[in-house]
C-alpha cells in the first residue's frame, strides 16, 4: 500500500513489517522491500534494533540504507511510534549536504563580491586621504629662491610621509636659498609625526646648504615639542608678513 507524502515515509508494525510506502519512499528504496530490516545494510541492523520498541517522542539516528540506485545511502532516519505502529522517514543526508554547499557558495559568492565593493571602497578613501595630506602640506614657491609650506591639520606619520615626498621632488627641481614651513594652521603633533618632520627638515638642509625656517608657532606647540624633546636643525622666524616684507626690501 503507497501513500502520496512528500517525503521517503514507510508505517510499519512493532514486527518490522512495512504497511505503508510512500511514492518517494518506493522510488528511494524500491518495490521489493517488505520490512524494515530490508531497508538497511547489515551493519546497521544493531543500530536499527534500538528502535524496534515503541519509545514516546520522536527520535533521529544515522544511517546507511539500502537504496533501490545505489547500495549504501547515508540518511537522517527519524522513527516515531504511535500506539503498535511506528511512523519513520528517511532524509538522504546528500541533499542536505549538496543544500549546503549551494548555500555556501552563494554566501562565498556573496562576500567576494562585498570584499571587491570594500577593497574598492578602501582603495577610494585612500587615495582621498593621500590627497587630502597632500593639500595638508602644499609646497609652494613665492620666488625663484624663496618656498612656503603651510601646514594644515594635525601633524601626523601618514600625513608627513606624503608632505615629505611632495616636498624633497619640489624642492630638487628648484633651487630654493630660504624654504619656510608655516605651523599657524596645524593641531595637534604626535611623536611619529615630529619625527618625521624633523627627517624632512634635515634632507632639506642637506640639498641647499641651509637651515629650514619656521613660522606661526604656537605656544601649545612650542610645549608640545618640548616634551617630545625635538631639536630641530631649523631657525624661527615670527610672521609670514615679516618674512615677506624683509625679503622685498633686499630685492630692492
Amino acid at each position: 500500500m503507497s501513500c502520496g507524502l512528500p517525503v521517503p515515509y514507510v508505517k510499519m508494525n512493532k514486527d518490522g513489517v512495512i504497511l505503508i510506502k510512500s511514492s518517494r519512499a518506493a522510488d528511494l528504496l524500491g518495490m521489493q522491500v517488505d520490512t524494515i530490516r530490508d531497508c538497511f545494510d547489515e551493519e546497521s541492523h544493531n543500530k536499527l534494533m534500538k528502535f524496534m520498541m515503541p519509545f514516546s517522542g520522536e527520535k533521529t539516528f544515522e544511517a546507511n540504507i539500502k537504496a533501490k540506485d545505489q547500495p549504501f545511502l547515508l540518511c537522517d532516519v527519524s522513527i516515531s511510534w504511535e500506539a503498535e505502529f511506528a511512523h519513520v522517514v528517511f532524509i538522504p543526508t546528500g541533499k542536505h549536504v549538496q543544500g549546503l554547499e549551494e548555500k555556501l557558495l552563494e554566501l562565498r559568492m556573496r562576500l567576494s563580491s562585498t570584499d571587491f565593493e570594500l577593497f574598492e571602497k578602501k582603495e577610494a578613501l585612500e587615495d582621498a586621504m593621500k590627497r587630502l595630506d597632500e593639500l595638508s602640506g602644499p609646497f609652494i614657491p613665492i620666488s625663484e629662491k624663496m618656498a612656503f609650506v603651510p601646514l594644515f591639520g594635525d601633524i601626523t606619520e601618514s600625513k608627513m610621509i606624503t608632505v615629505t615626498g611632495n616636498a624633497l621632488k619640489t624642492a630638487y627641481e628648484g633651487q630654493f636659498e630660504e624654504i619656510f614651513f608655516d605651523l599657524s594652521a596645524t593641531g595637534e603633533m604626535d611623536e611619529s609625526g615630529v619625527q618625521k618632520l624633523s627627517e624632512l627638515f634635515r634632507m632639506l638642509h642637506y640639498m641647499n646648504g641651509k637651515p629650514v625656517k619656521i613660522i606661526g608657532v604656537k605656544p601649545k606647540h612650542a610645549r608640545q615639542l618640548n616634551s617630545l624633546d625635538v631639536d630641530w636643525p631649523v631657525y624661527f622666524e615670527t610672521s609670514l608678513k615679516e618674512v615677506l616684507i624683509e625679503h622685498l626690501q633686499i630685492d630692492k
